[in-house]
């Protein structure tokens, strides 16, 4: 049994030197891409994260309410419509990281034949930048927009029970929003 301990540290004494011979490649491989002029630069003409999503929350705000208004205005009996919404908060950026860690486990031996094992972890991260027509920003991977609060419809045709109803389900379906979250109102 100890003479397959000693054989047991002896491997992986011996695959720590080759571990650390890889870490050390990749760590200058990715200093290198770091480095490099234009290694990590967008194509031209592409200022925007993935899907053009960079737009500001009033933009955003007005552009929901136009559209809905719009598809509001289609459904039968309606009248006329003007749509108010709010929004909750304002939009969140989930930007980039480059994510290391590292795990290093040590065994002792102690003259008695007893084993002591010392494990060591290590996490470090470093958010991704880019070089853009000489100005850095962090790379932006996920834009998750803020979610509607409340909406006011005020319609011609309020007053008929069917197209409340109608109004209703539509907001409910297009912005997944409660019913409690929407007000319809009669209007001129």
């Amino acid at each position: 049994m100890n003479v397959n301990l000693k054989g047991y540290f002896q491997q992986v004494k011996k695959r720590a030197g080759a571990n650390k011979l890889l870490l050390g490649i990749l760590g200058a491989l990715g200093v290198m891409l770091l480095v490099l002029p234009g290694s990590c630069q967008m194509p031209a003409g592409v200022d925007d994260p993935p899907g053009g999503y960079v737009q500001s929350q009033p933009d955003y705000q007005t552009q929901l309410q136009a559209e809905l208004e719009r598809i509001l205005k289609t459904i039968d009996g309606a009248g006329r419509i003007s749509v108010f919404l709010t929004l909750d908060d304002e939009q969140e950026m989930v930007y980039a990281w480059n994510h290391e860690e590292r795990e290093r486990t040590v065994f002792e031996e102690d003259a008695q034949g007893g084993v002591r094992e010392q494990v060591e972890y290590d996490e470090r991260g470093q958010l991704v930048i880019v070089r853009n027509g000489g100005q850095e920003q962090p790379v932006v991977t996920q834009v998750i927009r803020p979610k509607v609060r409340g909406v006011l419809i005020v319609s011609s045709n309020a007053d008929n029970p069917r197209v409340r109803q109608r109004l209703l389900e539509a907001v409910q379906g297009a912005l997944d929003t409660p019913a409690y979250r929407v007000t319809i109102q009669k209007g001129r």
